[in-house]
């Protein structure tokens, strides 16, 4: 009998040790690339985080992906790249703790393309949604320290790339698990849609037996007039926007769009950007309850 019971439980471990061990892979890539990335190997640190993005994000965690998308735009030699990254991570994963990390990299990004009222508005944003983290102190040091910015860039620095590889996407509206959830982080970049560009709308209704899982997000947050405002911004800029709901998450989400693959999602995300506003493919099965159209 305790032969017996003795293998079944070492089926049991072999089991647990089987299920757990893509997780804990996933997790040693990711601090592969961090140590990488800690004493200078910067292009070894790249390809293996393109190997786990290729491999192991699918089946990651939210924590792991959140952590991904920090660490590629971190990586990433391509500056238009990062920043799309960075605000990938604030408008997703708004109680991500590298949301403020995210943050203070578009500030100095925004200043050092002359945008110095852009920067403000970041640090402006840690020090509100995010007042007890290291990065707020940080944060307004290095804006006390920068200077007069140099003068204004007129090129476009985040057009989106045509590619969808670069498309942060998240099942279940990007709240991490188990995080609490914080302020939602400023979703746009203070530009306003350019004048003369198509207007986004929203493509035909896909058959009812076909799930529409894909949205368009521009935000989550906990303050319901935040979320109200820039609903507001969106429907008078001429976007079909909602507010809504889904189980699960304490946030009320700014969205546009019902999809049922991501091709067409990324076209709408495509015209929105080109407008100037931030935004994020979300792939969401939850049901949503609306609070606004």
């Amino acid at each position: 009998m305790t032969t017996r019971r003795g293998r079944v439980a070492s089926r049991v471990g072999l089991l647990a040790v089987v299920w757990l061990a893509p997780m804990t892979l996933a997790a040693q890539s990711l601090d592969r690339v961090e140590e990488l990335t800690r004493v200078g190997r910067a292009d070894e640190a790249r390809t293996v985080l393109l190997e786990w993005w290729a491999a192991a994000r699918d089946a990651a965690s939210q924590r792991d992906l959140q952590r991904g998308l920090w660490l590629r735009g971190r990586l990433t030699v391509d500056p238009n790249l990062a920043e799309l990254d960075f605000q990938r991570l604030v408008v997703l994963y708004p109680s991500s703790p590298f949301a403020p990390q995210a943050l203070l990299r578009l500030a100095q990004s925004a200043h050092a393309h002359g945008d110095g009222a852009g920067a403000q508005r970041y640090v402006e944003t840690i020090a509100r949604d995010y007042p007890t983290s290291p990065v707020r102190a940080e944060s307004e040091t290095w804006l006390r320290g920068a200077g007069a910015p140099p003068p204004a860039v007129d090129a476009p620095r985040t057009a989106p790339p045509a590619t969808a590889a670069r498309d942060a996407t998240t099942t279940g509206g990007g709240a991490a698990p188990g995080a609490q959830p914080t302020a939602g982080a400023q979703p746009t970049t203070g530009a306003q849609p350019t004048t003369g560009a198509p207007p986004a709308t929203d493509r035909p209704t896909a058959p009812a037996d076909v799930p529409l899982e894909w949205s368009v997000q521009f935000g989550a947050f906990t303050d319901e007039d935040r979320a109200f405002a820039l609903h507001q911004e969106l429907v008078t800029a001429g976007l079909a926007a909602r507010l809504v709901r889904v189980a699960g998450s304490g946030f009320t989400h700014v969205r546009i769009g019902r999809f049922s693959n991501r091709a067409d999602a990324s076209t709408q995300l495509q015209q929105v950007t080109a407008r100037g506003f931030t935004a994020a493919l979300v792939r969401d099965d939850r049901a949503e309850e609306i609070v606004r159209r």
